[in-house]
């Protein structure tokens, strides 16, 4: 019984507001809604790494079908030579997938 009142009072939602003012519904169409409308300065913090293998995600999963569920992760890449922003662009014609840069420290 108690299992059934906890599920019914819980608010499920698709979307989610992170910032903002507590009555923002987030933005239709965003999964995750970054708002500053309380007043910070702020940004996306990317994940970083220090290195990457330019042909693999497995430093982020082992699962066997993680080159297809991984794409589109973006990291911040700090290894010296390398450093900025990838994206892992998966599986394409047979290849085995890779990181590709988005933008670069120059």
């Amino acid at each position: 019984m108690l299992t059934l009142i906890v599920l019914g009072a819980a608010s499920v939602n698709a979307q989610v507001r992170i910032g903002g003012i507590d009555t923002d519904v987030p933005t239709q169409g965003a999964v995750l809604d970054l708002n500053n409308g309380n007043g910070y300065v702020g940004g996306l913090l990317l994940p970083k790494v220090s290195s990457l293998t330019l042909n693999s995600v497995a430093a982020f999963s082992t699962e066997p079908d993680a080159a297809t569920q991984l794409v589109g992760l973006i990291v911040y890449n700090t290894a010296t030579g390398s450093e900025g922003i990838y994206i892992w662009t998966g599986p394409v014609s047979g290849e085995t997938g890779g990181w590709k840069s988005i933008w670069k420290k120059i």
